[in-house]
Order: structure tokens, then sequence, then C-alpha cells
């Protein structure tokens, strides 16, 4: 079995789960979606912030997406 994977970073002022399909919903848009669109697995590297005048502005989540 082949697997391609895909390293991506989502964004959401309303929190990691909209940031995560955000990153989802984006690298669906990719070309390599077209020839090897199943989704396999995802895997959630990280989860960032960034902040600005010391509040929370938007919400970061790092994926991998796997293909098959």
């Amino acid at each position: 079995m082949v697997v391609k994977i895909i390293e991506t970073i989502g964004s959401s002022p309303d929190g990691w789960e909209a940031a995560l399909k955000n990153a989802v919903d984006e690298a669906s848009e990719l070309p390599i979606f077209k020839s090897k669109g199943n989704i396999k697995n995802i895997n959630v590297k990280s989860f960032d912030v960034e902040v600005e005048d010391n509040q929370v502005s938007r919400f970061l989540t790092r994926i991998e997406i796997l293909l098959e």
C-alpha cells in the first residue's frame, strides 16, 4: 500500500476544532486529492495560538493527512 502524507496548518478565530476543519477543507482543494482522494487518517501534530494585545486572536492546528 502506498500512502501520501500532506502536512498543513489550519487556522480559525473560533477554536481548534474549526482550525482543524479548515485545514482539511483547504487541503482537499489540492490537486493530489484528485488522484488520491481517500483520507486514511489525520494526525494532529500541534495546537498553537496567535496572540494580539494579550488576547488570543487565532487558533492554529498543524496536521498530517494520510491519503490512500
